[in-house]
């Protein structure tokens, strides 16, 4: 399995939300935890603080192109959550994508 696995379950959610460690960047709040299986999970979340439905969608899309423009897989055996931020509103998605690099590679999950 690759990083694509998507994050579904409520529990999970509650558990990394919980449990886990959060960094945050720029545009991006970056929540993670490890999950002790051989692949990575993903979720990109935008709550209504962000704008209105079009500007949530817009966001969660942003964030999903910068994470697949990375160009690497996340680091195996975590779960993570992208949450984004109001400032993400406006940016191109090459911004929000240095960003993400900077932070995640700082968090040593790429």
């Amino acid at each position: 399995m690759s990083c694509d696995t998507t994050l579904r379950n409520q529990t999970d959610f509650n558990r990394i939300y919980q449990k886990g460690r959060s960094k945050v960047s720029r545009f991006v709040v970056i929540i993670y935890r490890k999950n002790g299986r051989p692949y990575s999970r993903t979720a990109f979340v935008s709550s209504k603080k962000v704008g209105n439905s079009v500007e949530r969608n817009r966001s969660r899309r942003v964030m999903r192109e910068a994470v697949r423009l990375l160009g690497r897989e996340l680091a195996p055996g975590y779960d993570v959550i992208f949450v984004a931020r109001n400032q993400l509103l406006g940016h191109k998605t090459e911004e929000v994508r240095r960003s993400l690099y900077g932070t995640l590679k700082g968090i040593g999950l790429l």
